[in-house]
């Protein structure tokens, strides 16, 4: 009968115990937790950030692409054009000279266009980085709670400072 009244003696104690008092490393513990869903949100919100960067730079580079070719493709019927109407042997040359004068001209607007889609795709990945160094540090900040619980967890009961913690010998 004594084992019955220590047991529940023992239950609510235990019960009352903790519905009283939060241990210092447990609020660390819940503020860190939640620095660290913070921290997954927001690496997963710059993954999708870059992501959407990286796509971005994709289609500008294949509009430049998309371009250069129905220029070449214009350039070329034109010439089919041409040739089909020359008559004399130097209008074969001049038709000829004319094309590879509009190639080097094509190939320069072309290389411009990609520099610039170069440029405009760096600004885009260059934007990311930028708010993703900030939530590093926020996410720094905020994950100190945790990694203070972590350290409670393991120290406290070699320096015997935890209260309540039956020791048995």
């Amino acid at each position: 009968m004594a084992s019955k009244g220590t047991a529940s003696h023992n239950s609510s104690h235990s019960g009352s115990h903790s519905a009283a008092h939060t241990e210092p490393h447990e609020t660390d513990l819940a503020a860190g937790s939640s620095g660290i869903a913070d921290l997954t949100r927001q690496q997963m919100a710059n993954t999708a950030s870059i992501t959407g960067a990286l796509l971005r730079a994709m289609d500008s580079f294949q509009q430049t692409q998309q371009n250069m070719i129905q220029r070449a493709a214009l350039l070329q019927e034109r010439t089919a054009d041409r040739l089909r109407s020359a008559t004399s042997p130097i209008e074969l040359v001049a038709i000829q000279s004319t094309v590879v004068l509009s190639s080097l001209s094509e190939w320069g607007q072309y290389s411009q266009e990609l520099m610039l889609a170069s440029l405009k795709a760096q600004s885009e990945f260059m934007r990311p980085a930028e708010l993703q160094q900030q939530s590093a540090a926020q996410a720094a900040n905020t994950a100190g709670p945790l990694f203070q619980a972590w350290q409670s967890v393991f120290s406290a009961p070699m320096s015997g400072t935890m209260p309540n913690v039956a020791r048995h010998h």
